[in-house]
C-alpha cells in the first residue's frame, strides 16, 4: 500500500522544559496560563489524538513542543506582551510522520518535557529518508549500507522488542513504548544466585557448629554423664525460686489492684 503523504512544512524539534511553558505563547497567552478547555480546543485544531485531551500533564508540554517545532519565538520579558510570539505556527499533528508522533507522545507522557536527546531523535524519525532506510534494511538501522554492522545504541531497544509482529514502524515504536512502560515483575528471592549463596553459607555454618556441639557434649557425657544434668538442675532450681517468690508476693497482697 502507498504510504501517507506528509506536509513539507519545516518542523524542527527543540528542548522544552517545564519552565518553558511560560515562555511560549499560544493564541497570545503563555501555554502555562491556558485553561484546560482552551488547551483542548487547540489540540483538536491541531488534530492531536483524543487520548491526550484528558491528560493535562501531557497536553501542555506537548503543545509547547509543537509550538517550538513550528518556529514559535521565545517570549522576551522586555517585549510589549505575549502576543508578539509566533503563536500561529502550531504544526498539524498529522503532518508529522507517525514514527515521530508515537515517539514524541511516548516520551512526553513519561518525562513531561522534551530533552535534547528526544528532540534530536524526533527530528530524525520525522525524516522520510531515515525511516525508509530503516525499512529497506529489513527494519534494522545499520552503520554501513551492507547491513553487516548494527548500530550499538539499538541493542537495548532490540532486547525490549515486543514479540508481536507490527505492521509498520510506527506501530512497532508504539508496541515498544508499551513494553517499556509495562510494570516489571520482581524476581523471587529464591531465584537470586547471591541470596542462595548466602543461605548456603549460613546453613553450612549452623551445621558445622551443631556437629562441634554434639562432639563436645558426647565427650562430656563419656567423661561424666552427671555433668549434662547440671544445666537442667540449675534451670529447675531457678524456676522453683521464681515460683516461690511469686507465690509469696500474691499471698502478701501485692497482686491486688493499685
Amino acid at each position: 500500500p502507498q504510504s501517507t503523504q506528509h506536509s513539507t512544512m519545516s518542523v524542527l524539534f527543540l528542548p522544552v522544559t517545564k519552565e518553558d511553558l511560560a515562555a511560549y505563547a499560544l493564541e497570545g497567552l503563555p501555554v502555562a496560563e491556558h485553561g484546560v478547555d482552551s488547551l483542548r480546543a487547540a489540540a483538536r485544531a491541531a488534530h492531536l489524538p483524543d487520548a491526550v485531551l484528558d491528560d493535562e500533564a501531557t497536553l501542555r508540554p506537548l503543545l509547547a513542543a509543537l509550538l517550538v517545532a513550528g518556529g514559535a519565538e521565545r517570549l522576551d520579558r522586555r517585549s510589549k506582551g505575549p502576543g508578539e510570539a509566533v503563536s500561529s505556527a502550531l504544526p498539524d499533528w498529522l503532518d508529522l510522520r507517525p514514527e515521530a508522533r508515537n515517539y514524541l507522545l511516548l516520551v512526553v507522557r513519561r518525562e513531561r518535557e522534551v530533552t535534547r536527546t528526544t528532540a534530536d531523535a524526533a527530528n530524525l524519525l520525522n525524516k522520510a529518508e531515515v525511516v525508509e532506510s530503516y525499512q529497506v534494511h529489513g527494519n534494522r538501522w545499520t552503520m554501513r549500507p551492507d547491513g553487516r554492522e548494527r548500530h550499538p545504541a539499538l541493542k537495548k531497544a532490540m532486547a525490549l522488542e515486543p514479540a508481536s509482529e507490527a505492521a509498520s514502524t510506527a506501530e512497532w515504536l508504539n508496541h515498544l513504548g508499551n513494553a517499556i512502560e509495562a510494570p516489571q515483575l520482581g524476581r523471587p528471592w529464591y531465584r537470586s544466585t547471591f541470596v542462595l549463596l548466602i543461605l548456603a553459607f549460613a546453613v553450612l555454618f549452623v551445621l558445622v557448629h551443631l556437629l562441634l556441639l554434639a562432639r563436645a557434649l558426647s565427650k562430656v557425657h563419656a567423661s561424666d554423664p552427671a555433668l549434662l544434668l547440671l544445666p537442667v538442675k540449675a534451670f529447675g532450681g531457678a524456676t522453683a525460686v521464681g515460683l516461690f517468690a511469686v507465690s509469696i508476693h500474691k499471698l502478701s497482697g501485692g497482686g491486688g489492684a493499685s
